[in-house]
């Protein structure tokens, strides 16, 4: 069968979906869930597909992972803020990222992570007044921020936070309020473009297709680039990774942390030849951002899902007093069982990236249809977590989907907050870990009495609470 057997999603308009994208995206991607497995969208000329079944969802990213890579339009957008990290970089540069950053993250390494985890939510705990009026969503990127800079590497983040949260937000809105817009779809058409003409010019024109090649990996033709608060912004983010970077470099410290392993990384593979400064600052910012955007966010929603659910938040608040007055300071996780199911549900219901976009190397066969070389494909995250059949009752509360038992009935890749497959987050198993932890941490001492009002997901680039989640604080007595 070809595409052209697949259902096109309703909806569309002289320049196709995109304006779905803007102006109802969650709902949206609810929507083509009902329709099948894969089901057709536009944008201006250009289609593209959603994959919304587990089973293609995982033929497509584990089984050929190989024919597929990450989207152009991924790389354009955070070409200014990731550069060549491992989150956008591909080919042989993403295996030797991958080969060279993997040990970082391996189970026996990240306990060595549990102290800044727990040190910086206990500091937030300290700080916190009772009756104090304050924004979770706020405090949990302070905190994951902080953990992240303590973890990674070895810095106090936390009196910036603000600065740095604020940045970061510009930066990414910037993103987000670029994504499916007809600039995105003409730039990505004009890379394609001299894609297609490699190896069909004269020579006398051959260089000038290359530097056009390499000019659109930057977002040249998306509007607002140059905007001083954007320009500002990445400014602020870049100094304050770079001057961590220069100050470990000239102090020639031998410290455990993240950055000194990046900088002293070597590959077997090439001669035990290392990064380049830019390549370290890629992965630092990558890291940095990546590293606390997604936990924060998940932390945020997981005590406002605990604030409406009496039950569910008295089950998190045992484990956490089964804990002496510092909470955990190594990682169990069958004493933060539940807790660890909390905050797994939090990332279905509210998953921080909501699809996973992938573009065809070549031709390949998914879910029984051929698409060409160049088709995008989309894996809907969102909608697969909001799907009836793979999660009953999709928009209710409980975190006991994520019992063992439970778990082992779905399938592997119908929860998919972190991808899956060779291009699974390489931080899945440091969240997974930090959200429990942080969670126990400050429900030891703390509780949160979250304001009434129901709190909407702001589709930004990743799945934040609209307005923040507003709590009173309450200090608990000592156990």
């Amino acid at each position: 069968m070809t595409p052209t057997s697949i259902p096109v999603a309703p909806g569309d308009n002289l320049l196709g979906h995109g304006h779905l994208f803007q102006d109802d995206r969650l709902p949206f991607f609810r929507r083509v869930t009902d329709q099948g497995d894969l089901v057709a969208a536009r944008m201006v000329h250009r289609s593209f597909y959603f994959v919304n079944g587990p089973q293609v969802a995982h033929e497509m990213l584990v089984e050929k992972a190989r024919s597929f890579e990450k989207s152009p339009g991924i790389r354009i957008l955070l070409h200014d803020l990731a550069g060549q990290g491992l989150f956008t970089s591909e080919g042989d540069l993403w295996r030797r990222q991958r080969r060279l950053l993997s040990p970082l993250f391996h189970p026996t390494q990240l306990q060595t992570y549990v102290g800044a985890m727990n040190g910086e939510a206990l500091r937030a705990r300290e700080r916190l007044k009772e009756g104090e009026r304050t924004d979770l969503a706020a405090e949990m990127t302070r905190i994951a921020m902080s953990v992240v800079g303590r973890a990674l590497f070895d810095a106090r983040t936390f009196d910036e936070a603000d600065e740095l949260g604020e940045a970061l937000t510009v930066a990414l809105g910037w993103v987000n309020d670029r994504m499916a817009t007809p600039y995105m779809t003409l730039q990505v058409s004009a890379l394609e473009m001299t894609e297609y003409l490699d190896g069909k010019l004269p020579p006398w024109l051959e260089d000038v297709r290359a530097r056009a090649r390499a000019a659109l990996d930057a977002p040249i033709l998306m509007p607002g680039r140059n905007d001083p608060t954007v320009v500002k912004a990445l400014e602020v983010l870049d100094k304050r990774i770079q001057a961590i970077i220069d100050d470990r470099r000239a102090s020639h410290a031998d410290r455990k942390d993240l950055l000194t392993r990046l900088l002293y990384a070597r590959d077997a593979d090439l001669g035990g030849e290392g990064m380049s400064d830019k390549q370290v600052r890629d992965e630092a910012n990558t890291l940095f951002i990546a590293g606390h955007e997604t936990t924060a966010t998940a932390l945020a929603w997981s005590f406002y899902l605990l604030a409406r659910d009496p039950a569910a938040r008295a089950k998190v608040q045992a484990e956490a007093d089964a804990f002496g007055p510092e909470g955990p300071t190594s990682y169990d996780p069958e004493k933060l069982a539940y807790t660890t199911r909390v905050f797994k549900e939090a990332l279905r219901l509210y998953p921080p990236v909501i699809v996973l976009p992938r573009r065809a190397l070549e031709r390949v066969e998914i879910g029984g249809h051929t698409f060409p070389e160049r088709t995008l494909l989309f894996v809907n995250v969102y909608g697969m977590h909001h799907r009836k059949d793979l999660f009953p009752d999709p928009e209710r509360f409980d975190p006991d989907r994520f019992s063992p038992e439970n778990e082992a009935k779905r399938h592997k890749s119908a929860w998919v907050p972190f991808g899956v497959g060779p291009r699974v987050c390489i931080g899945n198993h440091f969240a997974l870990m930090e959200g429990p932890v942080v969670l126990a941490t400050l429900m030891r001492g703390l509780s949160f009495e979250v304001e009434p009002q129901d709190v909407e997901p702001e589709t930004f680039t990743t799945l934040r609470p609209k307005g923040g989640i507003w709590a009173r604080v309450r200090r608990r007595s000592a156990l």
